[in-house]
């Protein structure tokens, strides 16, 4: 592999980033390195309206059982209006949720809709965090309404306020309405979602708040589970056989869910402080570093009623890097260090317990965790709990490498990103010249030798070298295609299968550069892949192809990434893999020399 091309790819991916883009490499190594901790508040409407809209207090009790649901990275704060800011309570980790908790549930639901007031507070709960993510989760029936037009006007603004000030600050801001108020899309509650890249819930009976917490705590919050069984409930006795997906866990929690309260929960298990909360329609389960993959439990639920068995796992994991080094001589000429590859293994162990490796179970293998070296992506995928790649060394210095596994159905905390330590290339040994010096010496003395014989000889006819070779001729005029392309498209955005397609390049007109989004066209493929009018063919040597990459697509040949701005020469049976820039299309493509009379076949012509 041309690894000092690689190198300089990398430093003019880092140089567009700069001149381009306008991002600071330093800002976005700085917005790796925050932790992964986040912030949620919940924000709810306790005004008088509530108790025709939630007259069984299920917006309280959803809260709280989104509270205990949160993963130990997340820091939780309370809020609830009414004529004003009748409770804050915040931001408590995940040792402080209890209070969060007693807090929702001493709320009563009297007095006007000071929302202004409210979505204020909230703001001042988050400011006192340090988190990277910072959510507020509002529940509300209703517009803003005050005892008087002023100080509805005045809650307004602060309304107004608080939304801009959340969008600045990058807070999101979803929203759970209640009631037949909340049906209008354009009510002034629903603008804070809208404003600051957050969601809107409506729900016309308090009943269906779960529907939304779910949707929120999956695609908003992006909080990892799964979900272990749904029991149809008959009134007796339900017995359960819970699978945990790893023994060297951080933490678990089993949530069950119904419409209906569920009790007599009781569970078999090895692990220390587990603990049990039950609100109107949950209970919840923590069982911190449990030590056997299996809980049995038993509980009843109402007769007709559905119970929902969800378990959330999570990691607290540290990320150990192991370094080797491949060195082999440079290509290019005059240079002074060896070529040198850094072979990267990144390890994961257990923050408590750091001679405990984690996430080796075999749910975990072969799930795509690529990684992000100094703002360039390298695929990667996790075996056996290690991820592997390797990237070209220059010279010593610390890269950061941050690594994405959103791909892992679990919650992982980390800090992010990793400092790799790197050792520069050592250099080439020192050459002897004299050896060099002393056949120059003997050459120029043949040289006067044969000048001093022909002098003598009086030959002063020049005579021409037999066979010289005129100028070499352009590479596009030298050169002719001499094979075809077989294309096997194995992915499309759209999911359609396409057949085996072959493309005869011994047709195409002398020095042609051919794209291979003209190739598809010509094979009549009606499928967008994007890139493919940046990926070029030109004839080569030797019946080859020079393959000339100016796309954002990632190619791969034997194993060797083709990089964007390079060239390569793809010799006869050769294969090269290529993901297209959606990342969702895929081909690979074969190319094969064809003999002379095959060519004429092929053509319909006779041997």
């Amino acid at each position: 592999m041309r690894w000092k091309h690689l190198q300089k790819q990398i430093c003019l991916v880092s140089l567009l980033c700069f001149l381009v883009l306008h991002i600071p490499l330093q800002a976005a190594a700085m917005d790796l390195g925050k932790t992964t901790s986040k912030a949620v508040v919940f924000l709810l409407d306790a005004s008088n309206s509530m108790n025709g809209n939630d007259g069984n207090r299920l917006a309280i009790d959803s809260i709280a059982q989104l509270t205990y649901s949160l993963p130990s990275n997340y820091t939780v704060g309370f809020t609830a209006y009414n004529t004003d800011v009748v409770s804050a309570v915040g931001m408590a980790d995940s040792r402080g949720r209890d209070l969060v908790v007693e807090a929702a549930n001493s709320v009563r639901y009297t007095g006007y809709t000071n929302a202004g007031a409210g979505l204020a507070r909230a703001m001042e709960l988050l400011s006192t965090s340090q988190a990277v993510e910072k959510t507020v989760v509002m529940f509300s029936d209703g517009e803003i309404i005050m005892g008087s037009d002023e100080a509805t006007a005045e809650s307004f603004g602060q309304f107004e306020a608080a939304v801009s000030q959340a969008g600045e600050q990058g807070v999101r801001i979803h929203v759970i309405g209640l009631g037949s108020d909340m049906e209008n899309s354009a009510n002034t509650i629903f603008s804070a979602s809208v404003q600051t890249g957050g969601s809107n819930y409506h729900t016309p009976r308090a009943e269906g708040i779960q529907q939304a917490l779910a949707a929120i705590l999956l695609d908003q919050l992006d909080v990892k589970k799964t979900t272990a069984a749904v029991v149809d409930a008959d009134g007796g006795t339900e017995e359960l056989d819970i699978t945990i997906p790893s023994a060297n866990v951080s933490n678990v929690r089993i949530l069950f869910i119904s419409d209906s309260p569920i009790r007599n929960l009781n569970a078999d298990f090895n692990a220390g402080n587990a603990r049990q909360v039950s609100g109107t329609r949950y209970t919840l389960l923590e069982l911190p570093r449990p030590t056997d993959g299996r809980v049995h439990v038993t509980f009843q639920g109402v007769d007709g009623s559905q119970v929902k068995v969800d378990v959330i796992t999570e990691y607290h994991v540290a990320v150990v890097p192991q370094v080797t080094y491949e060195d082999a001589g440079p290509e290019e000429e005059g240079a002074t260090h060896y070529a040198r590859i850094a072979h990267v293994t990144l390890a994961f162990y257990d923050v408590e317990n750091p001679e405990r490796q984690v996430l080796t179970d075999t749910a975990f293998q072969g799930l795509s965790s690529p990684v992000t070296v100094d703002s360039v992506a390298i695929p990667a995928s996790l075996e056996n709990g290690t991820i592997s790649f390797q990237i070209p060394v220059a010279e010593s210095g610390n890269q950061a490498v941050f690594v994405d596994l959103s791909g892992l159905d679990t919650n992982l905390i980390l800090e992010q990103p990793v400092s790799l330590s790197l050792e520069g290339a050592p250099s080439l040994p020192a050459v002897d010249a004299r050896p060099q010096i002393i056949i120059a010496i003997l050459g120029g003395l043949a040289l006067i030798s044969v000048f001093a014989i022909l002098l003598a000889s009086r030959r002063r006819e020049v005579v021409p070298l037999p066979n010289a070779s005129p100028a070499q001729p352009s590479l596009a005029s030298r050169y002719h295609f001499s094979g075809r392309l077989n294309l096997y498209i194995t992915s499309t955005r759209s999911g359609r299968d396409f057949s085996p397609l072959t493309y005869n390049l011994f047709r195409i007109p002398h020095g042609k550069r051919l794209s291979l989004q003209e190739i598809l066209d010509s094979c009549e493929v009606d499928e967008p892949f994007e890139g493919a009018d940046k990926i070029f063919f030109q004839p080569a040597a030797g019946h080859c192809l020079l393959l000339t990459n100016e796309s954002d697509c990632t190619l791969i040949h034997r194993r060797e990434i083709l990089m964007k701005g390079h060239s390569y020469q793809i010799g006869p049976n050769s294969k090269v893999d290529i993901t297209f820039e959606d990342e969702r299309s895929e081909l690979a493509l074969q190319y094969r020399d064809v003999r002379p009379s095959d060519m004429r076949l092929l053509a319909g012509e006779p041997r």
